[in-house]
């Protein structure tokens, strides 16, 4: 058996205890947070018998083999690096960190400590997301020509510490749309980057408070007020160098008639929608030239499962994870260029 410690027990927590729980190959047998109040409910309801409120208490604890960073985002460096040093491996949640660089210092002390460093980009493990990498493998698609991602509301809002630029990273672009550009990076090998051109707008940033009628669907387990410095929106060009262009979209106040999440690739013999919150939609070209909509029948078990599956797996069997740091780093290189760009009003080029 596998022994597991959670650090953090907010809201993603649940998700990450969850699949746990449902995996006959792990226990989970500590929880720390400093809401001591919060972790307990956690341990309450998923019978985890140690409850602390240092997670050095985990760390310093040899008998437990792997843990879960859930922490925000601001500390995630910290907690990883410290975990691989004690010997643990490590599965820590999306964003990877605050930037590339603190990234590639946590992918050095997975390398040094010889430990396990997974990053959570939980979409990837989606029976859909599967489905898309297979299809594009195949060569269906043929070459591909390029991919639009959007990750927008009208009026989203998050609270606690997710509002605070320096505490999360940034905004639904950095926090939300990751995943998308994460999904559409791998299926396509993660090729190198040429460029990114942004527009970063911090427009109507008070107004989801404002608003009546509208509600997000993601709310932060902190319930101190901070100080609201993430943008609204951020619209990216990324230019890829294998030709590829990938146009970004992603806001949460974005005052438009269609909004939503979706990932688009348009190849020469095929175009495929995936919606993260459904199906996977294809127009293709078949054998007799004519174009044929199909919208494929797509079955399997939840994300997160499948995820946390594969983190156990890679620890008890050493099957090779498919979460790379060196591919999270290259994720937050182009974050960060985003960011980079929006401010300066300058294209970032790559080297």
């Amino acid at each position: 058996m596998l022994r597991i410690g959670i650090i953090g027990a907010g809201t993603i927590s649940v998700s990450h205890i969850t699949a746990y729980s449902a995996n006959p190959d792990c226990e989970i047998v500590a929880i720390a947070d400093l809401n001591t109040e919060l972790a307990g409910k956690r341990a309450k309801d998923y019978n985890i018998p140690t409850v602390v409120s240092d997670y050095h208490e985990i760390l310093n604890d040899k008998t437990i083999d792997a843990v879960s960073v859930a922490v925000p985002t601001f500390l995630h460096k910290k907690v990883t690096i410290e975990a691989l040093e004690s010997g643990k491996h490590v599965f820590c949640e999306k964003p990877p960190a605050l930037n590339a660089d603190e990234v590639k210092v946590c992918a050095e002390a997975s390398k040094k400590s010889g430990k396990l460093l997974m990053y959570g980009f939980v979409v990837r493990f989606k029976e859909q997301a599967r489905y898309l990498k297979k299809y594009i493998d195949s060569g269906k698609m043929g070459k591909i020509v390029s991919v639009e991602i959007e990750r927008t509301s009208r009026c989203g809002y998050t609270g606690g510490w997710f509002m605070n630029k320096e505490k999360s990273g940034g905004g639904v672009f950095f926090d939300g749309l990751i995943h998308e550009l994460d999904l559409m990076m791998y299926v396509m090998g993660y090729p190198k980057v040429r460029s990114v051109t942004a527009n970063v707008s911090y427009l109507n940033r008070d107004l989801p408070q404002k608003m009546k009628g509208t509600k997000s669907n993601w709310y932060s387990s902190d319930t101190v007020q901070h100080e609201n410095t993430t943008e609204t929106a951020v619209n990216a060009y990324i230019m890829l160098e294998n030709g590829v262009s990938i146009i970004a979209k992603a806001g949460h106040v974005v005052i438009a008639p269609q909004t939503g999440t979706f990932a688009q690739i348009c190849g020469e013999k095929a175009g495929v929608r995936f919606n993260t919150f459904g199906n996977v939609e294809i127009v293709e070209v078949g054998d007799d030239n004519y174009l044929y909509e199909v919208t494929p029948v797509i079955e399997g078990g939840g994300m997160y499962n499948a995820e946390i599956d594969h983190f156990v797996d890679c620890i008890l069997n050493g099957t090779e994870c498919i979460c790379k740091p060196e591919q999270a780093a290259a994720l937050m290189e182009i974050v960060d260029a985003a960011y980079k760009s929006g401010e300066t009003g300058k294209t970032v080029y790559f080297e």
